[in-house]
């Protein structure tokens, strides 16, 4: 991909190009440049580049924007408040990180072009040159990459240059043609016309093998199972069936509750529906709800209003608000999004390679702060108020409460505080 720069005077930023990846970055001295350079080359040319512009901590990392693509895929990188143009299939998308005390992060499909100005930057003149590989100071920089559907100029029929050539042939041999065509004017036979592809065969179905994986049908509850006893190098997963989660704080034995006289128990659980064991936080609201109050006559309590939760990141000290979903690794990235709500992108100990790149994710459900494992590598320790840690099981929601304290490793911790 060939890029257009305007040279800058004063101001610029220094623009690294090396296919298929592209850096804009205010560079602070020569041997950054010299650093950056080799860095952006290398295989690993993406990663690289991250891990040197963040090496001196978060607090130290300046405004950058880092492209990488992949065929007409591209994945970008923005910090700071400057604004990148992507124009895509859907037309012009502007990419900034405004606000956000890390960066967005997004991976486009379809990329066909960007386009950069640097804030406060003097070009020289309206000069215009092109970039292929190589470094330059710039004011601005753009890009248009070729149609996916653009066809090269060199496409043309096998037979479209005789076809012209025939005329000029014929004038020659017979100045003055009769009405009937002579040979020299059909000098390549017209092509006999090509039969339709046959139908591709049908893929062979092994039925029986469908017949396994097909899901059987369950016409009642069956009888609970008589207790197993597994191997000890079995592990625990033999204990767990289509459960729901519940958190650290419930999974822990309580005294029963006593019932006061003129109350009312709570409702008995069917034990065809549940395994009497795990509670959801759903399931802690409808109880709250069906429970009487002491005083018939009072009346009803009144809902406390929604807490403002906020998560406190060590040692960095940066709190990030928890208005929407917040995924938390070395380097987060968003694949797919279900619920509607796009989470927002933390990083966090990016030279420490025993945080995941998706470590983990926190989310508010029914005023309830709940943590997921995203199957990280070295896992996610959770300490409660007064209580010892526990490890996360991967995969499974777990609910948590105002000053829990989140270990991911290498000294990164998050505590949940609610904001005053």
């Amino acid at each position: 991909m060939t890029f257009t720069v305007h040279p800058a005077s004063d101001g610029g930023w220094h623009a690294f190009v090396s296919a298929p990846r592209l850096l804009l970055v205010a560079a602070p001295d020569d041997a950054f440049i010299s650093t950056a350079w080799a860095t952006i080359v290398s295989p690993d040319g993406f990663q690289s580049a991250l891990d040197l512009l963040t090496g001196r901590g978060l607090a130290a990392t300046p405004p950058f924007v880092l492209v990488e693509w992949a065929g007409e895929d591209a994945r970008v990188i923005v910090r700071g408040e400057s604004v990148l143009t992507v124009t895509d299939a859907a037309g012009e998308q502007l990419l900034s990180a405004a606000g956000v005390s890390t960066w967005v992060e997004r991976s486009m499909p379809g990329v066909r072009g960007v386009s950069f100005t640097v804030p406060g930057a003097t070009p020289v003149g309206s000069a215009a040159l092109p970039l292929e590989r190589g470094v330059a100071y710039v004011a601005a920089l753009s890009s248009q990459a070729k149609p996916a559907d653009a066809k090269p100029a060199d496409a043309k029929p096998a037979n479209a240059k005789p076809a012209e050539a025939a005329p000029a042939e014929a004038l020659e041999a017979k100045p003055a043609p009769t009405p009937a065509a002579p040979p020299s004017l059909i000098p390549v036979p017209a092509p006999a016309p090509v039969p339709p592809p046959a139908p591709a065969p049908e893929p062979e179905v092994d039925i029986e093998a469908t017949r396994r994986e097909a899901p059987e049908a369950v016409s009642a509850p069956p009888a609970p199972p008589a207790p197993v006893s597994a191997p000890e190098e079995a592990g625990y997963d033999y204990l767990f069936g289509d459960t729901m989660y519940r958190s650290v704080a419930d999974a822990a034995v309580h005294e029963p509750e006593p019932v006061e006289e003129g109350g009312t128990a709570a409702e008995p659980v069917d034990d065809a529906l549940h395994d009497g064991e795990t509670v959801m936080t759903s399931d802690i609201a409808k109880l709250r709800g069906k429970r009487r109050p002491k005083n018939a006559d009072s009346a009803p309590p009144v809902q406390p209003e929604a807490q403002k939760l906020v998560l406190v990141i060590a040692p960095t000290g940066a709190r990030e608000p928890l208005t929407q979903p917040i995924l938390m690794g070395r380097s987060p990235s968003v694949g797919k999004v279900s619920g509607g709500q796009i989470p927002r992108l933390v990083t966090i100990g990016t030279v420490d390679q025993d945080i995941s790149r998706n470590h983990a994710q926190f989310a508010l459900e029914g005023g309830t702060v709940v943590i997921t494992d995203l199957h990280s590598r070295n896992g996610t320790l959770v300490a409660l108020p007064g209580k010892s840690a526990q490890k996360l099981r991967a995969g499974e929601p777990t609910s948590v409460i105002v000053g829990t304290v989140v270990d991911f490793g290498g000294g990164v911790t998050v505590t949940v505080e609610e904001e005053s």
